[in-house]
């Protein structure tokens, strides 16, 4: 498991959203938008069951985040962080996470949505292998030459 570096850390703790890609059944990419928290060296974000990206990490653990920075770097590019991990579904709820995220991302102290309490809630937690993207999260030099 990759380390998060402390300027990714930065990034994350924003209210910057996530996109999450997995893949479907039959290998065509998946993408949606999640609110995600860093727990130790793991990203976690919250979704129902019958969700397709629940229903595909049940299939296949593996995901990649793309968290876009709101800065661009001294050649212009955007910066943006992508996460390449494997990704465990726990059953939920977790009111705690949810709330955690509520007031991350609208300042509320309690998540707005059913999705906070539901027995069909699950808990996703990213186990990170690699980081990449544009940004002080890894060595832009390294890529230059790449």
């Amino acid at each position: 498991m990759a380390a998060i570096p402390a300027p990714a850390q930065a990034l994350l703790g924003t209210d910057a959203v996530a996109h999450a890609w997995t893949c479907n059944p039959d290998g065509s990419p998946q993408v949606s938008v999640v609110w995600v928290l860093v727990q130790d060296d793991e990203i976690v974000f919250g979704t129902d069951a019958s969700s397709q990206k629940a229903r595909n990490l049940a299939l296949n653990s593996r995901i990649v985040l793309s968290i876009e920075d709101w800065e661009r770097n001294d050649r212009g590019f955007q910066r943006h962080l992508v996460i390449h991990g494997h990704a465990t579904v726990e059953r939920g709820p977790d009111p705690e996470l949810m709330d955690r995220l509520a007031y991350k991302y609208l300042g509320l102290t309690r998540h707005p949505l059913a999705l906070r309490d539901s027995p069909t809630a699950v808990v996703v937690r990213v186990r990170i292998d690699r980081i990449s993207g544009v940004g002080p999260w890894v060595d832009e030099h390294e890529l230059a030459t790449a």
